[in-house]
């Protein structure tokens, strides 16, 4: 077996837990869950280590779906997260109320970092933290892939520059306790546990070779919501888009 072919042991998602383990929470610390989607975050978080905890979300889409999915879980964990409307940079909460902001993936969309990251501070208790995954570009990404990916998938391109959100955390107040670079960690694992890069990079090549074939069968939305999805992974695998994980604090 080749070197490169031998496993670098990658990290995957649950790494993001393990930080908020050993943040030493008390039991029914309040989390908020930004950009929860269907909830499967914010029940874990209740799970695993007692929290209180509100999932927010601009989606009613999502947030129907989360609540559904609530009233399958065992009443002392369902008792313990509710859900409601909201966006990073409107959290639909009381200043310095908050022990735990929890967001992943999401401030890619976000047109204004300053202002997320001062809602951030704002809804956090002084001593409160806060866990932050985003995706950041790198010089790998050519310019004109970025100009035919991000509008597809509506990110900001601004808000996938790492000096933008040093920036915009400065500006907060917030304390950085901890930057994690992962790189494509996350991207490796996902393969190596269940191949989902690799679809991605087949989707791909077959969404380009056919165009018009999949544009007829799709419906042109959807075609080019695919590809980007995709490619987005392949350009985790790539290097042309990294992972970074923030742990913050206001004191």
């Amino acid at each position: 077996m080749s070197i490169v072919d031998q496993s670098l042991s990658p990290r995957g998602p649950s790494m993001l837990l393990q930080i908020v383990r050993e943040l030493d929470l008390r039991p029914d610390s309040v989390a908020l869950d930004v950009g929860c989607g269907a909830g499967s975050t914010s029940f874990r978080l209740a799970t695993h280590f007692g929290l209180q905890v509100l999932g927010v979300d601009p989606s009613q889409h999502n947030l129907d779906a989360a609540r559904e999915a609530r009233r399958d879980l065992p009443e002392e964990i369902a008792s313990r997260v509710t859900f409601g409307r909201g966006s990073a940079i409107e959290l639909p909460v009381a200043d310095s109320s908050v022990d735990l902001v929890w967001c992943s993936d999401r401030l890619a969309r976000v047109r204004h970092l300053d202002s997320a990251y001062a809602e951030i501070a704002r809804v956090l208790r002084p001593g409160g933290r806060a866990v932050i995954h985003q995706v950041v570009a790198t010089p790998l990404l050519a310019p004109f892939e970025a100009d035919a990916l991000f509008p597809v998938l509506g990110v900001v391109q601004s808000s996938l520059d790492p000096a933008v959100t040093d920036a915009a955390v400065a500006a907060s107040g917030l304390v950085v306790d901890a930057s994690l670079d992962i790189g494509s960690e996350w991207g490796e694992h996902a393969e190596e546990e269940s191949g989902s890069a690799g679809r991605a990079l087949l989707r791909a090549s077959r969404l380009q070779r056919a165009p018009e074939h999949y544009r007829s069968a799709m419906g042109e939305a959807a075609y080019d919501q695919v590809l980007g999805d995709s490619l987005w992974q392949v350009y985790l695998m790539l290097a042309k888009l990294s992972g970074r994980i923030l742990v913050l604090s206001r004191r």
